[in-house]
């Protein structure tokens, strides 16, 4: 028969949770969870044996306790290897050494990130406190690694054991943090922006600013022609998240009812779907998610900076309405914040629940590269390249964010929208 049973003591929301993201969502093969071992013994499907008790199975997993537990405190982590691969929650058998579900639960649920820390500048989980920078896998898909190769152990006990078929998938997403250069801004700040620039003898910037208000060259931060191009050539069904919240120093959009955001917001959203782009203001505040999102009324979000804190930000979005988010990654380091590549529903350590909301994982995000990390375009792209294949090797998704100002035509990031054409026309051209 072609499924998994697995013996388990105690059947915890935890266990729930870890088997349906590996079994379901990841593996696609079925499974059964018994807790009395004569019923388990009984079964003619393929046994996994995930207790310290000797029972007649297949393949035997020792848990290490986390997935018993309903609180959340500290966890002792000691890495080891498996197969070239780093593990912890180590166990002394010989086939699979670790507690692999317990691993796969504390990475994917951010465990990390619900125990007390020192947030950075913008009040964020700092990626240096994780284990993943910490222990230098940041840049792997860990959990899909070890997915896989615990697939191949399965196969090597029952070659008749049929898995679903690994589908690499490529998702490119742009937060439009800025519509426009010049585009659409209010009388003052023109006014502002060319003091500025005469003060300071910019008088390049000065010059595009006059020439884009009088509709003579187009805007610096304007790549939609450009980016729609380039999904049509290579039919890529792309998603585009949308800053719509009041002005704040970090908050720098034009007015989502100015003629000129409307004109674009419209072209879009008839074309692709859309998400909210929560503002910097909004992480802890329901009032503000509600009123940001009543202008879009979508069910995608993506958090701006990438600014978000657990549990608290993941409940209001649920509360508001959104059932899917694209903030799981840094914002200040590209690599994969849960270890994964693959979608996978949140689960409420505070409530030590699953929730309904969709968490869809980033692992490159151009400003990381050019902020952040201070990367040349040559350097970004084979940064890029990198986490193509590692997504690839593991049959994931691949998701990126860009900005449209960096696609544009302004100075500062010249060169770069073409590796990212490039860049595109490799995956595209290998998927």
């Amino acid at each position: 028969m072609n499924s998994i049973s697995i013996y388990t003591k105690l059947y915890t929301e935890r266990q729930a949770y870890v088997f349906e993201f590996i079994f379901d969502q990841v593996l696609g093969i079925p499974y059964k969870v018994f807790n009395a071992d004569h019923d388990f013994i009984q079964d003619n499907s393929f046994k996994i044996n995930y207790s310290s008790d000797i029972i007649k199975a297949d393949l035997q997993l020792v848990p290490h306790g986390l997935l018993f537990e309903k609180d959340i405190k500290p966890q002792t982590i000691d890495i080891h290897h498996w197969q070239s691969l780093p593990i912890f929650f180590s166990s002394p058998h010989p086939e699979i050494p670790f507690d692999l579900f317990s691993a796969i639960f504390y990475l994917i649920s951010r465990y990390e990130e619900y125990l007390p820390y020192n947030p950075d500048e913008y009040q964020r989980y700092p990626h240096k406190l994780s284990i993943a920078f910490k222990q230098q896998f940041l840049h792997q898909p860990l959990v899909d690694q070890w997915i896989q190769t615990f697939k191949k152990e399965l196969q090597r006990k029952n070659s008749n054991l049929v898995f679903k078929e690994a589908g690499f998938t490529f998702l490119p997403t742009y937060d439009i943090d800025i519509a426009y250069s010049y585009l659409g801004k209010s009388f003052p700040r023109q006014i502002a922006g060319m003091t500025k620039d005469f003060l300071h003898g910019h008088f390049s910037k000065l010059k595009d600013r006059l020439l884009t208000l009088l509709r003579k060259q187009t805007d610096p931060y304007d790549s939609y022609l450009f980016l729609n191009n380039l999904h049509q050539q290579h039919a890529l069904k792309p998603l585009y998240f949308f800053l719509v919240g009041e002005q704040g120093p970090l908050d720098k959009n034009i007015s989502f009812h100015n003629k000129h955001f409307q004109s674009l917001f419209k072209e879009i959203s008839a074309r692709y779907p859309i998400g909210l782009h929560p503002s910097f203001q909004s992480h802890q505040s329901k009032s503000i998610l509600e009123a940001e999102n009543a202008k879009l009324q979508t069910q995608k979000s993506r958090q701006h900076y990438i600014r978000f804190s657990l549990p608290n930000t993941y409940q209001n979005l649920i509360d508001i309405g959104i059932t899917e988010d694209y903030s799981m990654g840094y914002g200040s380091i590209n690599g994969f914040r849960a270890s994964t590549s693959f979608p996978f529903y949140w689960f409420d350590l505070s409530k030590n629940e699953k929730t309904s909301l969709q968490i869809f994982p980033f692992c490159y995000m151009e400003c990381n590269s050019f902020y952040e990390q201070q990367l040349s375009k040559e350097e970004a792209y084979k940064e890029m390249l990198h986490y193509y294949h590692a997504v690839k090797n593991t049959g994931g998704n691949l998701i990126t964010i860009w900005h449209n100002f960096s696609l544009g035509n302004d100075d500062l990031w010249r060169g770069w929208k073409e590796i990212y054409e490039q860049f595109i026309q490799v995956v595209c051209s290998k998927k």
